[in-house]
């Protein structure tokens, strides 16, 4: 299937994708202009595509989406900002660049509050829908980002195995992707066959998009440098530590990255690892593998799963 024509398939994409962020905008609905301020910074700049798109596409298999589901596609933005930003109140220097921005400006008190409050204002939406499968959704995937960002910090981050990082990133990232398309489901009234199966694909798709990301990282030396200045739970390292280096080598490459080290050297001096290892190929491979298991998850669906169908795509994610 070429790209164009599964471009066409994306449901009136850039104009569903606008109707989130301006829900995004009229539900932070603020009249203290501190929060406004702040809340408007943080959530503009910082929309997932995907994770937006996958919501909407689900809710299409059912019927055209309305103000509910842009609602709830609203709801997921502001909790996956709200969990960015608790993440990094103890270590600001650590915060992406718009978080810390927002901590510069208005200090790591005004990040907790904000934090919280967007919490709050997206369980105050969901009771407003009144679907209560929608909220359970929710509110469990809340619950497991809290569980991944506390296993996250349970073992150094540099040296972790592949194992781990997909834990954490199936109950920190992937996870809000799968309860997206569920909730997707729910509203659309469908069974809780359906709604698990959308989950599941969801979840693939979730940890396809995180490994895109973390590839991405490999050819951007800014975001390179950053991962181990922030010493991020980064699936490249934890491949190369685990899988693909042989195990003197490897034990030698975690004691430097655990002790005190140059970031432009180590910068180099992985890169040379990466290249030697086939870092690039084998992380777009387990991309790719988590695709195939998303597909597999369509095919269980008893419907036409068209809508669904570009996402699968590597070039589309």
């Amino acid at each position: 299937m070429k790209q164009a024509a599964c471009e066409k398939k994306i449901l009136d994409r850039e104009n569903n994708l606008e109707r989130i962020q301006n829900a995004v905008k009229n539900n932070l609905g603020v009249s203290l202009p501190f929060m406004s301020d702040i809340a408007h910074h943080m959530i503009t700049p910082h929309n997932n595509s995907t994770r937006s798109l996958l919501l909407l596409q689900s809710a299409s298999l059912f019927k055209n989406p309305d103000d509910a589901i842009i609602d709830i596609g609203s709801t997921l933005e502001f909790l996956h900002t709200a969990s960015e930003l608790h993440r990094h109140i103890k270590e600001p220097e650590n915060a992406r660049r718009h978080q810390q921005h927002v901590q510069k400006l208005w200090g790591s008190e005004a990040s907790v509050l904000l934090g919280d409050y967007l919490l709050s204002i997206s369980f105050q939406i969901l009771t407003r829908l009144g679907n209560l499968d929608v909220l359970e959704c929710v509110s469990l995937a809340t619950q497991n980002i809290s569980r991944g960002q506390v296993l996250e910090i349970s073992e150094p981050t540099l040296t972790a195995t592949p194992k781990h990082w997909r834990r954490v990133t199936r109950d920190k990232i992937a996870g809000l992707f799968g309860a997206g398309a569920k909730s997707a489901a729910f509203w659309g009234n469908a069974s809780q066959a359906t709604a698990s199966k959308l989950f599941d694909f969801g979840e693939h798709l979730g940890m396809a998009v995180q490994l895109k990301t973390d590839l991405d990282a490999i050819d951007d030396e800014k975001r390179f440098q950053q991962k181990l200045k922030d010493k991020e739970l980064w699936s490249p390292l934890c491949f190369l530590l685990h899988e693909r280096m042989p195990g003197s080598v490897s034990m030698e490459m975690s004691i430097k990255l655990q002790n005190e080290f140059t970031v432009g050297e180590m910068t180099k001096e992985l890169r040379i690892l990466f290249k030697k290892y086939d870092l690039n190929e084998m992380i777009k491979s387990e991309a790719k593998q988590e695709l195939e298991q998303a597909k597999e998850c369509l095919e269980k669906l008893e419907m036409n799963i068209a809508p669904l169908q570009p996402l699968t795509l590597y070039s589309m994610i």
